[in-house]
C-alpha cells in the first residue's frame, strides 16, 4: 500500500511538471531556419494561437470563445524625438502651453477603430481650465480632460473611418496646463502629464499582422513600445555590426526618438514571459538562401525577418521600399556666414510664445571649419511685438547657445501690440562654434495675481517675425580638436567595443550607437583623412589609453566614474540667471561673492593659458555615469574616441542624448565630456589645443587667423610681445638719452 501511495504521487508531480506554463513560463522557440524538421515550419500566413491546456476527461464550458479567440494587440505611440533624463516607457509633456508629436505604425487602414491615452498627470493641474487635444494626422478627434492625479488612466476617442492609414500615423497632443494655485514663470515647472506609451495607441486583432514588411515594422514598433528589445538571433558566432547597420538604422529611422534597444540571442532560445511579436533571424552564411530576405511565422507565432547573412543591404532595401524614412533625423538648416539670413530661409515660420515661461528655440548649423575665437562681432536683426497689459516686469531674454544678448522688457503700455522696428542686436560671434547653434527666446510673464490661477490668454504672449535676421561673419576654414567635430565623422564600421565592456556591458549598446551614427552625411566638408573609431569601454580600460589628454590623470578620470553621482534636489528657479551677468549681483548674492576671488585668479591665469582650466582642477568634485574622451588630440590619432560606460548601468540616456545632439548644441564638446542622468553632458576643453588651417594664409583672412591663434593660446604671443614692448621702450630711451648729450655737447 505504502509503494502504490509512492508511485501514485511521484505520477502526479511528473504530470505537474509536464503541465504547460502560463504565459510568463519558459518557451522554447524554433524558427523556420533551412535545415529545421517539416514539422516546426508555420504556414507563412496564419497566426498561431496557443490552446489552453486542458486534463483528459476535463472540460471547461464556462466561456469557449474567451480561450479560443486572440485578444487584441496594443500598437503603441512612439516619440518622434528622444527626451532625457525620463522613463523610456513614459513621456513628460511639462509646461502651461507645449505640444508633442509621436508616431504610430499600423499594418492597415482599420475602420471603426479608437485611440487609446492613457496618462497622468501632476496633482497642481487644474483639470477645469486644462486640456488635451488629440489630432491624429492633422484631423483633430477628441479632447481629454488630465485629470488622473493617482494613477494612470485610460481615455478612449473613437477614430473617424479614413483618419488611420497603412504605415506611419502622426498623433499630436496639444497640452495646456494651468496650475490650480499659482501663476508665473516657477508654476510651470510643477504641471505635467506622463504619457504611458505601452498603454497608448491603436488596438488592432492578431490576425491584422501579416508576414509583411509593414506588418513586421508595426509588430517590433509594440515590442518596443513595451520597453522589450528587437531581437537578433544569430548562430552564435560574433556579429558583424557595420553590415547589420543598415537594417538597424533602417528600423531606427522608420520609428524615430531613442534608437531601438537590440539583444542577440541563439537560434534556440528558451524566452521567459510574453511571446514575442516580432524578430530577425540571421541564417549562417553556410546555408544561405537565395529568397532571402523574407518574412516567415515563428513556432510562438511571432513575425520572423530571415536575412542571409553578409547581405543586409537587401533587407534594408526590403524595409525602406514598405516605408519610407521619416522627418525625423533631419539636421537643423544650415547657415552659410558672410550675409544675412531671416528665420523663413531656414523654414521657420512666425514663433509665438504662450504661457507664462516660454522657451522657443531655434536651432541651425554652422560649416564644420568656420571658427572665430576673437573679438569679431555678429548681429540679430530682431523683428517682434508682445502682448498688451502683460504684468510689470514682464521680460522677454533672446539667447545664443544658452548665454543672453539682449533683455527686453514686455511690460512697456505705448509699444505693446503692435508691430516694432526691427532691432539690431550685436554679439560676439566666439558665442556660435560649427556645427549645431541654438537661437532662443525665452520669456518670463509674473503672475498677476502670482497666488491664484491663471486667466486665460487667448493672444501669445510675444511674436518673433519669420523676416528675424541672423547676421554671422565669415571665417577663416580653421578648426581645433574636439569631440563633436569627430563624432560627426563616425560610422557605424568605426564602433566597436573592447575586450573589458564586453564581459560587463550589453552588447545591444554597439546597434543603437551603430543606429545613431548610420544616417549619410549631410555636410558636404564631413569627409575625413582618416576614419575615426568609436570604442566603448569601462573605467578599467582608461589604464590602457595613451595620449596627452589622459598623461597623468588616469586615475582622476576613473574616480570621476566611479564616484556616486548625488541628485539635485534644488528647486527650480526661472528667474536665475535674468541678472547674474551684471557685476553688481555680487553685493547680494553670498555664493558669487565668496567665488570671486577665485574668479580673479582664475583670470590673471586665463591672460597666459588662455581660458580653460587644467583637467585635474576641473575634475575635482565631479561624479558621473559616462563619459566621452579624446585620448590624444594632436598627432598620434585624433580620431580615436572612447565612451566609457560604468558597469551596471543602463546606457539608454546616454544613446539618447546622443541621438539628441544631432538636432540640438547641448551636446558633447572638447576633449572630455561627462554625462550624468542629473545634468547630461558637461565637456572640458583642453587650454593647448592645436589649431587647424585649411586654406591658404592670405592679407583678407590673416586677421582673423591670428586673432584665433592668439586667443587660444595668449601666453605664446604675449610674452613675446611684451619682450618686444620691452626692447623697443630700451631702444627708445637709449635714443633720447644719446640725443640729450649730443646737444649738450
Amino acid at each position: 500500500m505504502r509503494s502504490r501511495c509512492a508511485s501514485f504521487l511521484l505520477a502526479v508531480a511528473l504530470m505537474a511538471q509536464a503541465a504547460p506554463r502560463p504565459a510568463t513560463a519558459q518557451q522554447i522557440q524554433l524558427d523556420n531556419l533551412p535545415g529545421l524538421p517539416e514539422a516546426e515550419q508555420q504556414d507563412p500566413g496564419q497566426w498561431r494561437t496557443p490552446e489552453p491546456f486542458e486534463p483528459r476527461g476535463r472540460s471547461t464550458q464556462a466561456n469557449p470563445q474567451a480561450e479560443t479567440e486572440p485578444e487584441p494587440i496594443l500598437l503603441p505611440l512612439r516619440p518622434t524625438r528622444a527626451q532625457l533624463g525620463t522613463d523610456p516607457g513614459e513621456y513628460r509633456i511639462q509646461g502651461q502651453f507645449r505640444t508633442a508629436e509621436f508616431s504610430l505604425l499600423l499594418p492597415e487602414a482599420p475602420t471603426g477603430a479608437s485611440f487609446t491615452l492613457t496618462a497622468q498627470s501632476a496633482i497642481d493641474v487644474l483639470p477645469e481650465r486644462s486640456e488635451i487635444r488629440v489630432s491624429v494626422n492633422g484631423t483633430p478627434i477628441g479632447t481629454v480632460g488630465p485629470n488622473n492625479f493617482d494613477a494612470p488612466h485610460s481615455d478612449v476617442l473613437p477614430v473617424p473611418d479614413g483618419v488611420l492609414r497603412a504605415g506611419r500615423n502622426v498623433v499630436t497632443l496639444d497640452v495646456r496646463h494651468v496650475h490650480r494655485v499659482f501663476c508665473g514663470p516657477d508654476a510651470a515647472f510643477s504641471v505635467w502629464t506622463d504619457i504611458v506609451l505601452a498603454e497608448s495607441g491603436v488596438e488592432v486583432m492578431p490576425d491584422a499582422l501579416g508576414t509583411d514588411p509593414l506588418s513586421f515594422l508595426a509588430a517590433a514598433g509594440a515590442e518596443l513600445g513595451r520597453s522589450r528589445p528587437v531581437t537578433i538571433r544569430t548562430s552564435g558566432a560574433s556579429f558583424p555590426i557595420a553590415e547589420a547597420a543598415p537594417v538597424i538604422a533602417r528600423v531606427g529611422d522608420i520609428f524615430g526618438g531613442l534608437p531601438p534597444e537590440i539583444m542577440f540571442e541563439e537560434y534556440y532560445t528558451i524566452n521567459e514571459g510574453p511571446p514575442q511579436l516580432a524578430r530577425v533571424t540571421v541564417v549562417p552564411s553556410g546555408e544561405m538562401a537565395a529568397d532571402l530576405p523574407q518574412f516567415r511565422r515563428g513556432g510562438d507565432g511571432a513575425i520572423v525577418l530571415l536575412a542571409n547573412s553578409g547581405r543586409y543591404d537587401e533587407t534594408g532595401a526590403l524595409l525602406l521600399e514598405a516605408l519610407p524614412a521619416g522627418e525625423t533625423g533631419n539636421w537643423p538648416p544650415l547657415i552659410e556666414p558672410g550675409g544675412p539670413r531671416a528665420l523663413s530661409d531656414l523654414g521657420i515660420a512666425d514663433i509665438e510664445g504662450r504661457g507664462r515661461y516660454v522657451n522657443e528655440a531655434v536651432p541651425f548649423r554652422l560649416p564644420r571649419n568656420w571658427l572665430l575665437m576673437a573679438s569679431q562681432r555678429a548681429e540679430l536683426r530682431l523683428d517682434y511685438q508682445y502682448d498688451t497689459d502683460l504684468p510689470d516686469g514682464a521680460l522677454l531674454l533672446v539667447k545664443v547657445n544658452g548665454t543672453t544678448i539682449r533683455l527686453l522688457p514686455l511690460d512697456e503700455a505705448e509699444a505693446a501690440g503692435r508691430d516694432l522696428d526691427t532691432l539690431r542686436v550685436p554679439f560676439a560671434a566666439n558665442l556660435l562654434h560649427p556645427g549645431i547653434n541654438q537661437l532662443s527666446f525665452e520669456a518670463l510673464v509674473p503672475g498677476d495675481p502670482p497666488d491664484e490661477a491663471c486667466v486665460p490668454r487667448d493672444a501669445p504672449i510675444f511674436r518673433v517675425d519669420s523676416t528675424t535676421e541672423l547676421v554671422v561673419p565669415r571665417s577663416p576654414a580653421m578648426s581645433v580638436p574636439d569631440i563633436r567635430r569627430v563624432l560627426e565623422d563616425i560610422r557605424p564600421e568605426g564602433i566597436g567595443m573592447s575586450e573589458a565592456a564586453q564581459a560587463s556591458l550589453s552588447l545591444g549598446i554597439l546597434p543603437q550607437l551603430a543606429a545613431v551614427y548610420a544616417s549619410p552625411r549631410t555636410d558636404p566638408e564631413a569627409a575625413a583623412t582618416r576614419p575615426p573609431r568609436l570604442t566603448v569601454g569601462i573605467p578599467s580600460d582608461i589604464s590602457s589609453m595613451s595620449g596627452d589628454i589622459v598623461q597623468g590623470n588616469g586615475s582622476r578620470l576613473q574616480e570621476v566614474l566611479l564616484t556616486n553621482v548625488v541628485a539635485q534636489t534644488e528647486q527650480v528657479d526661472a528667474w536665475e540667471g535674468v541678472n547674474a551677468d551684471r557685476w553688481w549681483h555680487i553685493f547680494y548674492d553670498v555664493d558669487r561673492a565668496a567665488r570671486l576671488p577665485g574668479e580673479i585668479r582664475d583670470w590673471f591665469l586665463s591672460i597666459w593659458r588662455g581660458p580653460e582650466s587644467e583637467l585635474g582642477a576641473w575634475l575635482d568634485g565631479r561624479a558621473a555615469e559616462a563619459m566621452l574622451i579624446q585620448p590624444d588630440m594632436r598627432t598620434q590619432d585624433p580620431g580615436a574616441l572612447w565612451l566609457i560606460v560604468r558597469p551596471g548601468f543602463d546606457p539608454k540616456q546616454v544613446v539618447a542624448s546622443l541621438a539628441a545632439s544631432h538636432e540640438r548644441f547641448e551636446g558633447p564638446t572638447g576633449q572630455v565630456s561627462l554625462f550624468s542622468m542629473e545634468t547630461g553632458w558637461s565637456s572640458w576643453h583642453a587650454s593647448s589645443r592645436p589649431l587647424g588651417l585649411h586654406e591658404p594664409l592670405t592679407f583678407a583672412n590673416a586677421r582673423a587667423v591670428v586673432g584665433n591663434y592668439v586667443t587660444i593660446t595668449p601666453g605664446r604671443y604675449i610674452l613675446p610681445l611684451f619682450t618686444l614692448a620691452l626692447f623697443s621702450a630700451l631702444v627708445g630711451m637709449g635714443i633720447v638719452l644719446l640725443s640729450r648729450r649730443d646737444r649738450r655737447r
